[in-house]
């Protein structure tokens, strides 16, 4: 027990030790915590601790307040501090705070936010993100510093320095700084600005300054500067230009004043800069206004004279020569007077005095004045009041209306001619008042038309007379008239007395007449002039719709080749509209330049020769690059001089004739083949085999002899025997020559064609006890060519040849008759039929008769089937020239 108190002492000292160690410990941390408050609120700087797993936001008593909420109360959540952001600065610190937790970049930006009371407050807030050992955010921590005033003064600062550089730009005064002691330079926007340079596109240097002067006013600029400087003057002005970035010169006025520095030095100048180039140039303007004013009143028409006190101090050279003077100072000094006729002496000088005591401004009258020799001249006076080296004075100008008094009776007599015209000239005129509409004056071409008498129409409203026009129409039109402009051409319908309505063009202009605003209205008849228009324009629609409906070009080139008229038919061609091709040349549409060249060769032909050009061929390229043959011709049109104006030209498409003769060419060329190699067989024949027959036949007449000296039993058995061996052999012989004679060249005529058709039927059927008929439209034979008929004429033989022999038929049908476009053939039997795929290559019949239809152009077909008998069809192109008869 003894040992055992002082071990619970011992503790119990420990304890107590422990407890002042802790008790003094939370007195400091007490204490540096009111400390972190007290410099929290002096800063307006306010922390705050996010537990990001929990959710839990730990924040000090500033934050709160700094949020405008009460220290303890109403705890704030990450979800209210959100809610407290400004809407427009919500997504932005989201993304920051996103940003942060993974790591990207740290916590560091500036938003607004919004009270509890709805007052905006910007702040600044940092923080840095604590992650665990596997690198997850666990905890945030950071501090929110309210930068409200901060920024206002700022923004305030930033508004205030715009509002001087504005004022500064606006003001056109560009500054500069000149440390004298160290030679910087700084020159401001604006200074750079007025000579048209960026900012950073000078340099802040004194070299710059004086790189920029004009060299003429270098050395004294210089100069003056050095100076001001040395001297220390308290103002430094000078004028002086300055090179432009366009490179002209600008003036420039140049004020500074030496600024003392902190430590009492007088070594920076600081001056403004301002462009007076607009300045200059109106100084200049105003001294060579002077000088025009000095120039114009010695030079002025009318002479120029100042009374000062009732004497002449000035005249000019035209007023001296008015008066028949020589020197002005013949004049100067003498009386105003001296120069007016005695009649006006009184009325002049009451209205001189009116004119000095400033009760009028000007007085204007016509007077007559006296030469220096007394003789009177009439003159227009004006005269106002003027300062006179300090002393009231008149100016008076006075202009010779000598002449203008011959013009008044020129006008006079003028005006009577005028009259004398009004009354007769055949267009309408009438006079009315502008308010009222009532006339004033009507010449009789306008009683005529209106139907009134010279009683009838003083007096009448114009508007009763505009008949068929809208009552807003006739308001703009006297609008019109008001504003002071005239009216030119405008269309309206009149209605006479008599109930016609004519077009006529009104143009009216505005005149005062005895202080009456009236108008002076001249109306062109267009009735007759419209209708033909209209007439012309409607023949000219049918015109084009004929020349557009026609399948030939139409056209017309000027002197470039241009397009001056096209038809449809030749836009189509080139791929485009007749809009687009007027105005446009072959060239423009044709690659084909050998064409063109050949199409402007023969215009220019024709353009020179004034003769018309006949193209029998001509060839064209179309817009799909199909190749057409044309045959144009092309004739000059001349206007009434006889001098070229354009090339009129017509061209018809005959590239299908092209295409026919090129067919019929060819087929004579086979025709010809045929016939040569039927001769050369015909030969072949008579060479060969006949003359072979003819031997054989003299020998048989030679062994006549010799079996004659046979005995007479066997004599006559061998010249029976050789007697028809001859007459076999003769009937060869003539069977053979008939065979050389259908192969020699024979042209079957059209006309005999049917003849010799219904010939060979017959013929050939004669002997057979098959029924045959015969059906053959007589006015086939003019369709069809020489070339055509031969071939159908072997092929009817042929095709019978083969009914008869092998068809087994009872009766057989020839048919030939004409279609729209073709001639057709029909043989026809009932026999047995036959597969005309296994029949090829049996016998060269039906070869040879589909070989003589191709020659012949036709379409040849064969129809046949087992027990229902054989159709031959032939199907031939009527001959050509049909078309063109």
């Amino acid at each position: 027990m003894n040992g055992t108190y002082p071990l619970i002492d011992v503790l119990g000292q420990q304890v107590a030790y422990l407890s002042r160690e802790l008790a003094e410990r939370d007195s400091v941390l007490h204490e540096r915590t009111r400390h972190l408050r007290v410099a929290q609120a002096l800063a307006h700087l306010g922390s705050w601790e996010w537990e990001i797993e929990g959710g839990v936001v730990r924040c000090s008593s500033e934050l709160y307040r700094i949020f405008g909420r009460e220290p303890g109360t109403n705890l704030l959540t990450f979800d209210g501090f959100v809610a407290a952001i400004f809407p427009e600065d919500r997504d932005r610190v989201i993304a920051s705070i996103n940003h942060a937790l993974g790591g990207q970049v740290s916590y560091d930006v500036e938003y607004r936010i919004t009270r509890p009371n709805g007052e905006l407050r910007t702040i600044h807030s940092c923080a840095e993100v604590l992650r665990d050992d596997n690198g997850k955010p666990c905890r945030m921590s950071g501090s929110i510093l309210d930068i409200t005033e901060r920024t206002s003064i700022a923004e305030t600062l930033r508004s205030s320095q715009e509002k001087l550089k504005q004022a500064l730009q606006a003001s056109g005064i560009g500054l500069w700084d000149w440390n004298t002691h160290t030679n910087e330079m700084i020159l401001s926007e604006e200074w750079k600005r007025q000579l048209g340079y960026e900012q950073t596109e000078l340099s802040d240097s004194l070299k710059t300054w004086e790189g920029l002067l004009h060299p003429e006013d270098r050395t004294r600029v210089i100069g003056y500067l050095r100076d001001s400087v040395h001297d220390h003057h308290e103002e430094y002005r000078q004028e002086y230009r300055l090179r432009h970035k366009d490179g002209t010169y600008r003036w420039i006025e140049s004020r500074a004043a030496l600024v003392t520095e902190a430590d009492g030095r007088r070594i920076r100048f600081l001056g403004s800069h301002m462009d007076i180039t607009d300045r200059k140039g109106m100084e200049q303007a105003v001294r060579e206004s002077e000088d025009r004013y000095r120039t114009l009143v010695d030079l002025s028409p009318s002479g120029v004279f100042v009374f000062c006190e009732g004497q002449t101090v000035y005249v000019n050279h035209r007023g001296t020569l008015l008066l028949g003077a020589t020197d002005a100072s013949e004049l100067l000094g003498r009386p105003v007077f001296d120069f007016l006729h005695p009649d006006y002496h009184h009325d002049v000088r009451e209205n001189f005095h009116r004119v000095l005591a400033g009760n009028v401004s000007v007085h204007s009258a016509e007077r007559v004045y006296l030469r220096k020799d007394g003789t009177p001249i009439p003159v227009q006076m004006e005269a106002a009041r003027i300062v006179w080296k300090g002393t009231p004075a008149l100016i008076v100008l006075i202009s010779d209306v000598t002449e203008r008094k011959q013009a008044e009776e020129a006008l006079r007599a003028s005006e009577e001619r005028f009259a004398k015209a009004f009354k007769a000239s055949p267009h309408p005129i009438i006079i009315s008042e502008l308010d009222t509409g009532r006339l004033v004056e009507v010449n009789d071409a306008a009683r005529q038309l209106l139907g009134y008498g010279m009683e009838e129409s003083d007096g009448q409203i114009l508007s009763e007379l505009e008949g068929g026009r809208a009552t807003e129409e006739q308001i703009r039109f006297r609008d019109i008239l008001k504003q002071g402009g005239p009216v030119r051409n405008l269309d309206v319908n009149l209605r006479a007395r008599n109930g016609d309505i004519r077009q006529f063009l009104l143009s009216s202009e505005l005149i005062d007449l005895k202080g009456r605003p009236c108008r002076v209205t001249v109306a062109d008849d267009v009735t007759d002039r419209n209708r033909a228009e209209d007439e012309l324009r409607r023949s000219h629609a049918l015109l084009r719709q004929v020349i557009d409906g026609s399948p030939n070009f139409i056209f017309a080139k000027d002197h470039e080749g241009r397009f001056a008229m096209a038809n449809r038919a030749i836009a189509e061609c080139y791929g485009t509209t007749v809009d687009d091709l007027i105005g446009q040349t072959d060239a423009d549409f044709n690659p084909h330049w050998d064409e063109v060249e050949f199409s402007r060769e023969k215009d220019l032909q024709v353009m020179t020769s004034l003769q018309e050009c006949f193209i029998a061929e001509e060839k064209f390229t179309d817009w799909s690059g199909r190749t057409r043959w044309l045959q144009t011709i092309k004739r000059p049109i001349v206007d009434d001089q006889g001098r070229f104006h354009m090339v009129l030209g017509t061209s018809t498409d005959i590239t299908e004739r092209k295409r026919m003769e090129g067919v019929l060419l060819q087929h004579e060329q086979d025709l010809n083949a045929a016939l040569q190699d039927r001769e050369r067989i015909s030969q072949d024949l008579h060479d060969d085999v006949l003359q072979s027959v003819y031997a054989a036949g003299l020998g048989l007449e030679a062994c006549k002899s010799m079996v004659k000296r046979q005995p007479e039993f066997a004599a006559d058995y061998l010249l029976e025997t050789l007697e028809q061996a001859i007459g076999q052999l003769n009937h060869v012989i003539e069977k053979i020559r008939n065979f050389i004679s259908g192969l020699e060249s024979r042209v079957v005529k059209s006309e005999d064609v049917i003849a010799d058709l219904r010939t060979i039927v017959q013929t050939m059927c004669e002997a057979s006890s098959i029924q045959c008929r015969v059906r053959i439209d007589d006015a086939v034979g003019p369709h069809l060519s020489a070339e055509s008929a031969s071939h159908l004429i072997n092929i009817v033989r042929e095709a019978l040849s083969n009914a008869l022999r092998h068809s087994h038929a009872t009766r057989i049908t020839v048919s030939l008759r004409q279609l729209l476009g073709s001639v057709r053939l029909t043989v026809m039997d009932n026999g047995i039929g036959f597969n005309p795929k296994l029949a090829q290559g049996v016998g060269h019949g039906l070869e040879n008769m589909a070989a003589r239809a191709q020659k012949a152009g036709g379409v040849f077909a064969v129809r046949s089937e087992s027990h229902r008998g054989t159709r031959i069809l032939l199907d031939l192109p009527k001959d050509s020239s049909d078309y063109f008869n």
